[in-house]
């Protein structure tokens, strides 16, 4: 079987079945299987899917890791499409997505079904060939340095493509486990969980090592803790290493085109270099662009339309390469807001912000619902020390008086996509 076809994950599963069969697959709170039973019960539902006629796209609303694992195994050895699912969305969420994936125009490579977290906008839905996201995948649990027969712990749910892509995807590739957790795992039972599995690597997101950072109490911690889905901050860091203290790496990738980077060493100055397979580069203006060796996905419309994510692709974020090709992200090209022809940086602001002790989160957007202006917002999560008075008086001091946000709304919680990234387009739909 040649390394590019879609049949390339089930053939390394059967290849560590053959020598492991009772090897743990794939862990989640209520299930778990191994190699040979995963393989056998992927090649029994890619069989009743074949016998459909024609073969049908496929959806999955994927909340246990498990039948996640079984669903994307057997739609790549059927080589149909696989729309994954969250399983705490809304129907009708579920039935907008679904109509996108299920009416896209035939291609040849049928793939992964994701869909992008709606930071910006509306979420968009990405199709991945099967053949990309398995040599993608093991390109990322190369970076990891991951064997067979270690344990990764995930604590992303499985419709995301952090926990798909590299958890699951990554460690079959890898003949090594994957545990899912539960969602809201605390600290307590991630620790727990750490122990009673040997997890030798960890992946999670910003919001939750801040969240572990009171501490883990463990008898043998991971090799590596590694954090995805948005920026690290200065002050998360500084209490995860007071509290906790191991060395965590950060990681950058897309649901259109994967993983793309990963810091094995923990270095805190930056994403890490890419991955096999990945070519970075900064545009003119600073935005990261990326290209993908290999068949390339789409993006699917609500139109209808289907566009191919091939060649060099601006991601959306800025960032520089140092000389060692090491990515350091620098935030998000929108987040570049035009308040009465100053550009103002919100991740500039978001900064200074932060550095009033009553403020935990922050996001700052440009609001345009009133007719010829922008106005500069910003929403807070806060302590109950928190006054607008002494804020506005910290900002005035630290930024350009343009670069002040005009109106600042203190909210409960920001609204977040479950890798932890701040929903902006929410953000902006409370002031419409």
């Amino acid at each position: 079987m040649s390394p590019g076809a879609p049949g390339r994950l089930a053939a390394r599963i059967a290849e560590v079945a053959s020598t492991a069969p009772e090897r743990l697959a794939v862990v989640s709170p209520r299930a778990s299987v191994g190699y040979a039973e995963l393989l056998r019960r992927a090649r029994r539902t890619a069989e009743d899917w074949r016998a459909e006629s024609p073969v049908p796209r496929r959806h999955l609303v994927a909340g246990c890791a498990v039948e996640t694992a079984v669903a994307v195994v057997a739609a790549a050895i059927a080589d149909v499409g696989l729309l994954l699912l969250d399983a705490q969305g809304r129907p009708g969420e579920h039935e907008r997505v679904r109509s996108i994936f299920r009416t896209a125009p035939p291609t040849g490579a049928a793939g992964l079904g994701l869909t992008s977290s709606g930071v910006d906008g509306p979420p968009k839905c990405v199709e991945r060939p099967w053949s990309a996201v398995a040599s993608n995948a093991a390109a990322f649990a190369s970076a990891l340095g991951l064997g067979e027969g270690e344990v990764v712990l995930c604590t992303t749910p499985p419709h995301h493509s952090y926990a798909v892509c590299g958890g699951i995807v990554g460690s079959l590739m890898a003949g090594a486990t994957c545990v899912g957790a539960a969602r809201r795992t605390g600290p307590a039972a991630l620790a727990a969980a750490l122990d009673r599995h040997r997890v030798d690597v960890l992946l999670s997101v910003p919001l939750l090592y801040q969240w572990y950072a009171g501490g883990l109490a463990v008898a043998r911690p991971p090799r590596l803790c590694l954090s995805a889905g948005s920026p690290f901050l200065p002050d998360q860091r500084a209490a995860w290493e007071r509290g906790v203290g191991w060395p965590v790496g950060e990681h950058f990738g897309t649901s259109e085109h994967g993983m793309l980077t990963v810091d094995a060493e923990g270095r805190a100055d930056g994403v890490g270099r890419a991955l096999a397979g990945v070519e970075l580069a900064v545009a003119p203006g600073g935005e990261v662009v990326v290209e993908t060796s290999g068949a390339p996905g789409r993006l699917l419309g609500a139109d209808g339309t289907s566009e191919t994510l091939a060649g060099p692709r601006r991601t959306g974020d800025l960032g520089r390469l140092d000389a060692d090709g090491r990515l350091r992200l620098l935030g998000r090209a929108g987040g570049v807001i035009n308040i009465a022809g100053n550009k103002v940086s919100a991740a500039e602001v978001e900064a200074s912000v932060r550095g009033y002790a009553p403020v935990k989160d922050c996001a700052v957007v440009g609001d345009t619902s009133v007719p010829g202006a922008t106005r500069l917002c910003l929403f807070v999560e806060a302590t109950d020390a928190f006054r607008r008075d002494e804020l506005r008086a910290l900002l005035a001091m630290a930024l350009a008086p343009y670069k002040v946000p005009q109106a600042i709304h203190r909210v409960g919680a920001l609204p977040r996509s479950a890798a932890g990234k701040i929903l902006r387009a929410e953000l902006l739909d409370t002031l419409r």
